[in-house]
């Protein structure tokens, strides 16, 4: 990925560019991953009671605080955090993250589909997607993540329903 603010084709990538690697430790439920978390982004105990852990990418943004950037795994990670996301993690004795609550609201309304051609940065839905502020990524083969400002979703939402 090109490492120069202009060449990016939307400003949203520059959020996640500077991450590091590490391993997060967040509540799942053992069926559908986790972490699950409440209106004011606290975690919900009650249904995740066991402890799971992915490595992922993050960006410091000063005290307890990250920006996910990368979930390594891809589509077959259980965190159902995205990239953009913000949460609250304490950093253990030997940098593991152990996540401690989701910041909320959320900044970045994510969109998950299922293509069969490829994308890329030439597609008329990516260039829709950047102008919105938003990013896009593809992986194993057709799995999309498109990511887009909350407040810019259902404008997104129209745009993809009309191709």
């Amino acid at each position: 990925m090109p490492t120069e603010p202009h060449s990016f084709p939307s400003g949203f990538y520059l959020l996640v560019e500077k991450a590091v690697d590490v391993v997060l430790e967040f509540p799942a439920d053992g069926d559908s991953g986790g972490p699950f978390w409440n209106d004011d982004g606290q975690l919900d105990l009650v249904r995740c009671k066991e402890w799971d852990q992915e490595e992922v990418g993050v960006v410091p943004l000063g005290g307890n605080r990250y920006r996910l950037a990368e979930r390594q795994l891809g589509p077959f990670s259980g965190l159902r955090l995205y990239w953009g996301d913000e949460f609250n993690a304490d950093k253990g004795e030997d940098g593991t993250l152990r996540l401690t609550s989701v910041c909320m609201p959320r900044l970045y309304a994510h969109f998950r589909l299922l293509t069969s051609g490829g994308f890329s940065n030439d597609h008329q839905l990516a260039q829709h997607l950047h102008s919105l502020g938003g990013g896009g990524e593809a992986v194993a083969g057709g799995v999309l993540t498109l990511t887009v400002p909350a407040e810019r979703a259902s404008h997104l939402q129209r745009l993809m329903d009309m191709l």
